[in-house]
């Protein structure tokens, strides 16, 4: 959406010579009669007249055009104008107080005549006539310092209405209710100031103004969009940035995946205030890029001082799934190992967003070099039959040898190794040699480790 500066700055000039005529009546009658409340309210809209002048120095700034330092544009000075505002009316209130205060204290009853009156129900008028255009320009230019300026200029036709009903009361008998209206036109002034800090705070904290769901529900509309992730917005609500990042599928061209990205950028412009949308486009990864995704997890896990053991991953209605085995350090607690892991999971799901999930199985690493003993040559010939046994029940296998058992750390381990047709699938050598194993440990319970390493016949 263009801003119309000029006029912004039109209507900021305008209701600042308009609050300089009231602020001349006020301050003129309130210190020639000595009337507190009424001086209250001349500096009440004198502070609508410094805001006109802000206003307008920060307009003439967002109306530059972006640059190197700025390359969101310069929007967000007006929403600081708009808060040096709200900080002037804060020590406003304050120095209203305090004069309040000590006049309740030390009573100085004030002249009350017929130009205290003309001069709070001129400036009213001025103020009402001034406010309500403000504001309605300030809705229709979408613009906070307008806004702003003219709740706090309505405001103050409130705060005449009470300082006419104080100089009354005065001119009854009652010295006090001068001061306590300066202190009702300090709470007023107050509220006002609040109310502009919690409109313009969102915008200059980044607080996203566009629900996820909605920029989602968008983009998940447009064709050739497989997957999005990373949805941000940013920015007041007339001049939203938006970016994100969109999945397409990898056979796709480079033009065709900006056909894409522009799209998803045009649909979402349309979108009220939004001014800016910034669309990051991914190959989404398939099933067969799994080697890649095996070897990044395992740098991963050497950053994160773990071992991989064993890693696959499945892909299941288009969710794919990593599953680890994990070895950590023997010497850490459950808790510790669990955290550690943990930090490997989110890592990988950060590094590698075409995962959806990631499975882990913790395991022992041993970095050491285990002290080993050998065994009896009876114990030996006895596993070694076991062994051979084992081997004749698999029609697959055949001739295990080079069998080697060690006692380590107390339990026995064994690694053998046997022969298998070439032309067998790596897979089905994995299930052979699984069971293999299986039946060497169902067959000898006092055997630990059991490491089967199969070759193909010559």
């Amino acid at each position: 959406m263009d801003r119309n500066y000029a006029a912004i700055s039109k209507v900021l000039l305008i209701t600042f010579v308009l609050n300089l005529l009231a602020t001349g009546a006020k301050l003129s009658v309130g210190l020639w009669t000595g009337a507190l409340s009424l001086v209250a309210d001349g500096l009440d809209t004198l502070f609508d007249g410094v805001s006109n002048v802000v206003g307008l120095i920060a307009v003439r700034i967002s109306s530059r055009p972006p640059d190197e330092d700025h390359p969101y544009g310069h929007r967000k000075f007006e929403t600081m104008a708009a808060l040096f505002i709200a900080a002037a009316l804060f020590v406003t209130a304050w120095e209203l107080g305090i004069g309040a205060v000590e006049r309740l204290v030390t009573p100085v009853p004030p002249t009350v005549n017929r130009w205290s009156v003309m001069a709070l129900l001129f400036g009213a008028g001025v103020q009402a006539i001034a406010g309500v255009w403000e504001l309605a320009r300030g809705r229709a230019l979408q613009s906070e310092v307008l806004r702003a300026d003219a709740r706090h200029t309505l405001a103050s036709i409130g705060v005449s209405g009470a300082v006419l009903v104080g100089l009354l009361l005065v001119r009854l008998g009652y010295p006090r209710a001068d001061a306590l209206v300066a202190l009702l036109i300090a709470g007023v002034i107050v509220k006002i100031g609040v109310d502009t800090v919690s409109e313009n705070m969102p915008a200059l904290v980044d607080r996203a103004p566009l629900e996820e769901a909605e920029i989602a529900e968008i983009v998940a509309d447009v064709h050739g969009v497989e997957s999005y992730h990373r949805i941000r917005s940013r920015g007041p609500a007339d001049n939203v940035a938006v970016d994100l990042h969109i999945r397409v599928d990898r056979t796709l061209s480079m033009g065709e995946g900006n056909a894409i990205a522009d799209e998803v950028r045009r649909r979402l412009l349309d979108l009220p205030g939004v001014s800016d949308v910034t669309v990051h486009t991914e190959a989404r990864r398939l099933p067969d890029s799994s080697a890649d995704l095996l070897t990044a997890v395992k740098l991963i896990g050497q950053e994160h001082d773990v071992v991989i053991h064993e890693c696959w991953v499945q892909e299941v209605d288009d969710v794919l799934s990593l599953h680890l085995h994990v070895g950590v350090d023997s010497g850490l607690t459950l808790a510790e190992a669990h955290a550690q892991v943990d930090s490997l999971e989110a890592a990988a799901l950060e590094r590698l967003p075409q995962l959806n999930a990631v499975h882990t199985h913790i395991e022992l690493a041993n970095s050491e070099v285990l002290p080993g003993a050998r065994v009896s040559r009876s114990l030996t010939e006895r596993i070694s039959g076991v062994i051979h046994d084992a081997a004749d029940e698999i029609p697959a296998l055949s001739h295990p040898h080079d069998i080697c058992i060690r006692q380590v750390e107390g339990r026995l381990s064994v690694t053998v190794e046997a022969l298998v047709d070439g032309a067998m699938p790596v897979n089905e050598a994995h299930d052979l040699s699984t069971r293999f194993q299986e039946l060497i440990r169902t067959r000898l319970p006092q055997v630990g480790d059991v490491l089967v390493h199969l070759e193909p016949e010559a």
